[in-house]
Order: C-alpha cells, then structure tokens, then sequence
C-alpha cells in the first residue's frame, strides 16, 4: 500500500499534476445545465409551435379533396417542427446524464424527466399564446415557409382543390366579392344549398373561409362558408343553407349590405 502510495506521488510530482480550481468545476457544472434549460426551451417552443399548428388546422376537409382521413391528416403534420422536437428532446436526454447526479438517475427516469420538462413548458408557451407568436415570426422570417409547412394560410390557399379564404369586400343576393390572402378578387357564387356556419360573420371586412369549385377566371361557387377566426373544427357545428335563411327573418346574413 505504501508502494502504491510512493508511486502515486512520485507520478504527480513527475507529471505537475495540480489540483483543477473549484471555479473551473462551477463553470461547467453550470454549463451544462444551461445547455439543458436551453434545449427544454428550444424542445417547449418547438412543441407550442407544432400543436398551434394542429389546432389551427381542419381536419375534416379530406373528404373535400377527395383523399382518405389518413393520408390528408398525415398531409397535416408540421414535420419540421416534430423532427426539432425530437432533436432537442434527445439533446436534454444527454446533457441530463453529463450533469453530477445524472449517473443516479435510470433511462426512464431521465426520459420522463426531459419530455416531461419540454411539454409542461410547451404547453405554458401554448396557454399563453406564445406558439401563435413564435410560428407567426418563423413564417414572415423564413423564406417559402408556408410552401413547406402546411399552414391555415397554406390549406385554405388552395383553388385548384377548392378551398379559397379572404377577406369580404361587397355583398349582394346572390354572390360574394372577396379579396384573398394574396390580396385577389373573386366573385363568389352563392346557392340554395350553400351551408353557412352559424359562426361565420357575412360582413363586410370580415374574413371568411370557403370550399367550393372554381369557375372559370376568378369566380368561385361556394358549397360551404367557414368563420376565419377559431380553432380547427370547434366552430364548425351546425349551420344552415342558405336557401333556409333565405325564408326566415330580417336577419338572414342577404340582407346585410
């Protein structure tokens, strides 16, 4: 023992080996957990922005574009943001284990404690309407990002499968005249049978969403009219033809001019 004691002395005497200052421990020990509040964070807005994302989304509209429920809703998927997820999760997975307790803590433990930080501060940036600003800043930010991303904007921008959103500029008994998010006119067809949701507010510079068939030039015939404003489907409950409204009382959203 005394051997091993001689040598072990001798070899740092030999070597200059000194002790390291305690600031130099301090300095990475909080390192790396400023490397793991960072990438909760990152993790947390990554998750805010993808679930605002599905929120804002309608999910029913497959039937609309003449595709299965399974593949317009796989269509849907931010996977951008779902890869960042994942890659920042398994960045705090790492840097938790580096930390001087990460050796005490098991797999399970480790993953739970990491997910379980990137969601419960996600969900606080989502509360707090933090994920709608955030997405909001990467898409005027970011170059073609709505024609990567499937975004509100980007699903109800597509003519060509019938799906048309704006502003309304004008109204008269049987049409609608629109200015869309690229700032287009078009006339908008109304029937007897076209739905109006009980949420969607037919007034003048009031935004809407339509589905329906494109015409010829910039007319639209509109099967079904949508509120703008709310979240994926919640407002989309009910509703009546036009043709009903047409019979009822004063207030049928024709004679709003």
């Amino acid at each position: 023992m005394k051997n091993i004691t001689k040598a072990t002395i001798a070899k740092i005497k030999k070597q200059g080996i000194v002790p390291e200052p305690h600031w130099k421990f301090l300095v990475k020990k909080y390192s790396i957990w400023t490397i793991f509040l960072a990438a909760v964070l990152s993790g947390a807005i990554s998750f805010a922005i993808a679930f605002d994302m599905l929120l804002q989304l309608d999910w029913d509209l497959h039937r609309f574009v003449h595709q299965s429920a399974i593949l317009y809703s796989l269509s849907l998927l931010p996977y951008v943001w779902i890869v960042l997820l994942i890659a920042f999760l398994s960045f705090t997975f790492f840097d938790l284990r580096r930390t001087e307790n990460g050796y005490r803590f098991s797999l399970l433990k480790m993953s739970l404690l990491s997910l379980g930080g990137i969601i419960f501060t996600g969900i606080i940036f989502l509360l707090i309407g933090w994920g709608f600003r955030f997405n909001a800043m990467v898409a005027k930010g970011v170059p073609y990002y709505g024609q990567h991303m499937m975004t509100k904007q980007s699903q109800w921008m597509q003519v060509d499968k019938g799906l048309l959103s704006g502003t309304i500029i004008s109204i008269a008994d049987e049409e609608l005249e629109i200015s869309d998010l690229n700032e287009k006119k078009w006339k908008i067809l109304l029937g007897e049978d076209t739905l109006i949701r009980p949420a969607a507010n037919m007034q003048q510079g009031k935004m809407i969403k339509i589905i329906g068939t494109k015409k010829d030039g910039d007319i639209f015939r509109a099967i079904e009219i949508r509120p703008w404003e709310g979240r994926g489907m919640m407002n989309y409950v009910g509703g009546q033809r036009r043709g009903i409204m047409d019979n009822g009382d004063a207030g049928s959203m024709m004679n709003i001019r």
